[in-house]
């Protein structure tokens, strides 16, 4: 998330994890998932009413800059797109800072050739830390398997370790080590490769210095997912997204503890559906949302609650194979950014899903880079959601590929981004999620 203190006044550097038309010969550890042929892209999206000049940088695996672009210009309020498949780079696993001279945000898809995608924030400046924690991760876990790349954002070589706990477990069963990283590099732990049991775990990522840090997730499906790890909790988190069998797609909701002290978790569904659970030092609980008693075709949200400070993951699946995950969200604010927002963009559409988390009802208004302005016919209810679905909006032309930025009439809102090929049939992993970036 942004942070606000003084963040106007300077430049912003985001950190990339980057994979780029993967060779054979790379190690399984090095890449995002199975198979081969993964390209990147990232939208940056200026948060300010000013012009932003930027310049990104690639690292490769060994901390060396081996592209270096030329002052790229993003709109006032709007978007620009790297297409990382398409630099004059050599086939490979990568990661990127980007600088800019105005407040942006940015966002990664990665996709491969046989169909597997997914979406990630990227980090800024403030958010990158010597402790990192991941909510989810797994080993061969109903054929679900994680690796967590890390990128080493300090000036200086540093050593990193993974500290993995059972669910329910607040003692880690293993501490596997990268030493040697070199500034801007990143490397990957591949939990396939470790000596543990196949099972869901949670992670800390504990280094000599900050670093960013992203979460794959896949099965032999092709369906993927990814997430950010993220350097502290806090005591309330929401999930404007969750699903049982509702036109074929499910939930997953993971919550972890970022503490030594056990806790204890109320989530409050929006259906009225309160269920409490014990949470470990460090460890997770997972509730699976066909499991919880919700109607059969339900979507809504829900609010968590903690005694001690914790994060959550969100992960989206669905009959058609289709995949992605979100982070719970904290310090939600009046105002969002949407760096992706498609309307049929080479058979992509978005869907702009906004929980007012705030105590009383908001009208809540998304001004598309277009110029276009969309406001909630209604006012939203407390702990009330709405979706934006951009098929459906008469002022994107067919085609449109831009970013959004939403706001409410006071209160605070929590959105999240779905990115997927609707129309398509196939079974394929066309889904794409992403939080909206909150100032």
């Amino acid at each position: 998330m942004i942070k606000k203190g003084g963040f106007l006044l300077r430049a912003l550097t985001v950190f990339c994890v980057l994979m780029v038309s993967l060779v054979a010969n790379i190690a399984l550890a090095q890449v995002p998932g199975p198979g081969s042929g993964y390209n990147s892209g990232f939208t940056i999206q200026n948060m300010s009413s000013s012009p932003a000049a930027c310049v990104f940088s690639i690292y490769d695996q060994s901390g060396n800059v081996i592209y270096t672009s030329s002052t790229i210009s993003v709109p006032a309020n709007g978007s620009y797109f790297v297409y990382v498949g398409g630099l004059s780079i050599a086939s490979g696993a990568y990661a990127a800072q980007v600088s800019c001279d105005q407040p942006v945000v940015a966002i990664v898809n990665t996709t491969s050739s046989s169909g597997n995608a997914a979406s990630y924030e990227g980090f800024d400046s403030n958010s990158t830390s010597s402790t990192l924690f991941a909510p989810g991760l797994y080993k061969n876990y109903y054929g679900y398997t994680s690796n967590v790349t890390v990128q080493n954002a300090s000036s200086s070589s540093i050593t990193v370790t993974l500290e993995i706990y059972p669910l329910g477990s607040s003692t880690p069963i293993a501490t596997p080590k990268i030493t040697g990283l070199a500034p801007g590099a990143s490397k990957s732990f591949d939990l396939s490769l470790i000596s543990i049991s196949n099972g869901a775990y949670s992670g800390r990522i504990l280094a000599d210095g900050p670093v960013a840090a992203v979460v794959n997730i896949w099965n032999s499906n092709g369906e993927q997912y990814a997430y950010d790890a993220v350097s502290s909790g806090a005591l309330k988190i929401y999930a404007p997204v969750l699903m049982k069998s509702y036109y074929g797609f499910n939930t997953a909701l993971t919550v972890q503890n970022t503490q030594s002290a056990t806790g204890v978790i109320t989530v409050t569904y929006s259906s009225g559906l309160v269920v409490t659970r014990t949470i470990p030092a460090y460890s997770s609980v997972l509730l699976y949302t066909p499991n919880e008693p919700l109607p059969v075709g339900w979507i809504g949200s829900a609010k968590v609650e903690s005694t001690v400070p914790i994060i959550g993951l969100i992960n989206e699946g669905s009959s058609q194979r289709r995949a992605g995950s979100y982070l719970g969200i904290v310090n939600a604010t009046s105002e969002a950014f949407a760096p992706i927002v498609l309307k049929n963009y080479y058979g992509f559409s978005t869907s702009i899903t906004c929980q007012n988390v705030g105590d009383n009802p908001t009208t809540i208004q998304v001004t598309y880079s277009n110029g276009y302005v969309q406001v909630s016919p209604t006012p939203v209810p407390s702990n009330g959601t709405i979706v934006f679905y951009q098929p459906n909006v008469a002022g994107l032309p067919d085609g449109f590929n831009g970013s959004a930025t939403i706001t409410t009439t006071g209160q605070p809102v929590a959105c999240v981004i779905n990115q997927n090929k609707v129309l398509d049939p196939s079974y394929v992993d066309w889904l794409l999620v992403y939080n909206a970036f909150n100032r």
